[in-house]
């Protein structure tokens, strides 16, 4: 046995368990019971201890137990969910576009000057756009050089090692529409991957950027700047010819996934392989940059629109008919210049970037060490070029001895040997198009149109606090401090509670994924009413918030743990339809009206921050609800927001307004020496925490209240509004 194969055992983390069925049933009772109501939980405890109940999920679990078994002998790396989580992704048959991709946004690069609105540069307007591209490529081909080499640096949690599966699954992977009869699609990697797709204005370019030793072929980024702005020459004077190569192909993964394997296999059937063979380059790419002709600027209205481009792409109609020969000349939204079945870096012309990505194969805490690792590197780039001392966060390639089929190969800049049969100066994929084609491209771009104008977003970047005066101050854990606000914001606006979801990762297990934790619990709904009850005091709500974050906080580590309960059940309701469907009853619970509440993610959230990031978001997963991304830093809390028109910016003020009302809470004795200092000099400057008064209405001793309590509710106030709800 080498040692390599030693440490890959020791380091190997655990198998995902699967909790005691008694356990999960627990655990679903109490998180459905603050979302019904005391009725309904009666009925539901019923069910779920029913004798017939129980009997047919004992055999389900036990059956779940004996596959596991056999999955850690056939497959030592994989975990119960594996399969059954794969297929809830691959069988999805509609658009992955807002329905499952989601979008991380970079910070800017403090390096490059923007001069995006001038012809200067050694690429004139495409200078900032070329370099910030460039950096970012060469970065991510560092990254794949540390995974196929096996010199990553593994995740870790307080010393504890990460399950690091997901990561195969990175680069060269392709979501694959069903084939002829099948029903699911399919997960696709090319381990031996050394190209990528760039595309500029809907035209599709490819080069190989890996030698045969996986080492970059462009070792700096200006090595790489003359392609890709010779791609951006090319595809400006391809634009003006209008001929078939330029049609938006990529367009046709904006569709149902029925429709787009219709297409797919059409092109499969024809006579002319040629477009066959470029849809095999694409789908076998290590990934694909996108280079978008369009910029955005810091207002609020941009941050909104340049979100909405990094998630789905804009729509952009213009209806000049003397200047149309084709129907699809009509759109110029970047919908068009993506290919959303693969991870795409996309780059707009001054130079913003984003990820967006298929997320069958890994999740958000995966692409997010991408994100750091590839950011942190393109910045240092630049310190590189002044000073030699500059820590690398990759290994330094020419020091690195690789293991291949007990081969030593020093890894080292590309050789002529090594780089033998590769293309290094972009190709064009030229399209064919017929009647069918071009049909089936105008009703595909027809339809993500209408898609796209369904949603709209919505970005917050809340700077009066962040983590640090949430700990200090709030005593608290901030994740779980943001999650009651979320809840605060929408009581106010709705006066209920819905099904919230948060995912907890599970990578402190072999091929662990997430599990559900959710936000509504008994301690929360204490807290939320707390605030618009008239008989609650300040030292009422500052127990109750610190109690409902200490509960969410240990539902995380629960889930963490792998001791959630949704994971569980939908396994055992898979393994029913998978192997039982046919000769078992379908166990009450899953009949029950708390199994279809708790499915219904009507507020879904996910908190992926770091410092390298700008923003993160995804859409709604229900016709009814939120998507919340969002990100604590240390002084300030990014959020992204996204509903099909469901009062989204009403939504988001709310959610402003609920972070300053619980500080008002924790600072009500400095605000009214403030307050009555104001009084005393009405023209003196104030801040955000001037505007509380005092109310002894109805006899209630002498409680301070705020503005932005009254904003909450419209203008009534706590002793106007029931809080029975």
């Amino acid at each position: 046995m080498t040692t390599s194969t030693v440490i890959e055992k020791i380091d190997r983390p655990p198998r995902l368990p699967i909790p005691p069925l008694k356990d999960t049933l627990e655990r679903f009772i109490k998180r459905i019971e603050p979302l019904q109501d005391d009725k309904q939980n009666a009925r539901t405890k019923k069910t779920v201890y029913s004798p017939e109940n129980l009997e047919l999920l004992e055999s389900l679990h036990e059956r779940l137990i004996n596959y596991d078994k056999e999955l850690a002998i056939e497959q030592p790396e994989s975990s119960y969910i594996e399969r059954f989580w794969y297929d809830s992704y691959l069988e999805y048959d509609a658009s992955v576009v807002l329905n499952v991709n989601p979008f991380f946004q970079l910070q800017d690069d403090p390096t490059i000057v923007d001069t995006s609105a001038t012809d200067s540069g050694p690429y004139g307007y495409s200078t900032v756009q070329v370099k910030r591209a460039a950096k970012l490529t060469t970065s991510i081909l560092k990254f794949i050089r540390e995974l196929r080499h096996g010199t990553m640096k593994p995740d870790t949690i307080k010393g504890k090692h990460l399950s690091m599966d997901q990561y195969k699954k990175l680069f060269g992977s392709s979501r694959i529409p069903p084939g002829p009869g099948e029903q699911s699609c399919h997960l696709q990697t090319d381990t031996t991957s050394h190209h990528v797709i760039v595309m500029y204005k809907s035209q599709f370019y490819w080069f190989d950027v890996l030698d045969t030793n996986n080492n970059p072929i462009f070792s700096t980024a200006e090595e790489m700047e003359w392609n890709l702005y010779s791609i951006i020459m090319d595809g400006k004077e391809n634009t003006k010819k209008n001929s078939s190569s330029n049609l938006p192909f990529g367009v046709f993964t904006t569709e149902s996934r029925r429709v787009w394997s219709n297409i797919r296999d059409y092109i499969y059937r024809s006579e002319d392989s040629n477009n066959w063979k470029i849809l095999k380059i694409i789908e076998s790419a290590l990934f694909v940059i996108c280079l978008d002709d369009v910029s955005f600027g810091d207002s609020p209205k941009d941050k909104r629109e340049l979100a909405k481009s990094l998630l789905c792409g804009t729509s952009k109609i213009e209806l000049d008919f003397k200047k149309t020969n084709v129907p699809l000349n009509v759109q110029h939204g970047t919908c068009l210049n993506r290919w959303f079945d693969k991870l795409q870096l996309i780059i707009t012309r001054n130079g913003k970037a984003g990820i967006n990505f298929e997320h069958t194969g890994f999740d958000g805490h995966t692409v997010l060490r991408l994100a750091i690792d590839i950011y942190t590197d393109s910045i240092l780039s630049f310190a590189r070029g002044v000073s030699k001392n500059v820590p690398d966060i990759f290994h330094n390639k020419k020091a690195q001895i690789i293991k291949n089929n007990d081969e030593d190969i020093l890894s080292s800049s590309p050789s002529s040997t090594n780089l033998a049969n590769l293309i290094t100066i972009p190709r064009k994929l030229e399209w064919k198009a017929d009647n069918f084609l071009l049909s089936s491209l105008h009703f595909a771009e027809t339809r993500i149109s209408d898609l796209i104008s369904q949603y709209e977003f919505v970005t917050l970047d809340f700077d009066k606090f962040g983590a640090d005066h949430i700990k200090s101050l709030f005593k608290c854990s901030p994740d779980a401090f943001v999650q009651q606000v979320f809840q605060i914001a929408y009581y106010a606006l709705y006066g209920k509670f819905e099904t919230t979801y948060e995912p907890a990762m599970t990578k402190g297990f072999q091929n662990g994924r997430t599990e559900a934790i959710r936000t509504v619990t008994l301690e929360c709904k204490k807290f939320v009413k707390s605030l618009f009850d008239r008989n609650a005091t300040d030292d009422d709500r500052k127990t109750f918030l610190q109690q409902a974050c200490k509960q969410h906080s240990t539902i995380t580590r629960e889930c963490s743990m792998g001791q959630g309960q949704d994971r569980h059940l939908y396994a055992l309701y898979s393994v029913w339809n998978l192997w039982y469907k046919d000769s078992m009853p379908l166990p009450p619970i899953f009949n029950d009206k708390s199994w279809s509440i708790l499915s219904t993610n009507v507020i879904s959230t996910s908190n992926c921050g770091n410092s390298c990031l700008k923003n993160f978001g995804f859409g709604p997963v229900t016709a009814n609800g939120f998507g919340i991304g969002y990100i604590i830093r240390d002084n300030s809390i990014s959020i992204v927001v996204s509903s099909r028109h469901r009062q989204t910016h009403r939504f988001v003020s709310l959610i402003e307004r609920s972070f300053l009302e619980v500080d008002h809470i924790f600072n009500r004795d400095l605000d009214e020496i403030m307050d009555e200092a104001a009084r005393v000099t009405p023209n003196q400057s104030s801040d955000y925490l001037v505007g509380m008064h005092r109310d002894t209405r109805n006899g209630i001793a002498p409680v301070a209240k705020s503005k932005d309590l009254r904003f909450l509710l419209g203008g009534y106030d706590y002793f106007d509004v029931s809080v029975s709800g």
